[in-house]
């Protein structure tokens, strides 16, 4: 599997057998990025995850009178 196939957003892909799995019992909050090490909630293999953060950020102008 390609490092492309095994990129995912607000989830977890085990790149062994594509379970999915939340991130946030593995995230301390604050973190802007980072890696660890984890095992598959479903095939029990071992993997490596790194993570980082993006924000996205809107403007409006403001309408004059209101």
């Amino acid at each position: 599997m390609s490092k492309k196939e095994t990129e995912t957003a607000d989830i977890i892909k085990c790149p062994h057998c594509n379970h999915l799995m939340e991130y946030v019992d593995y995230i301390v909050f604050g973190d802007m990025s980072g890696e660890f090490e984890m095992d598959c909630e479903k095939c029990k293999k071992r993997f490596n995850v790194e993570f980082y953060s993006i924000y996205y950020f809107a403007s409006n102008k403001l309408e004059i009178g209101e």
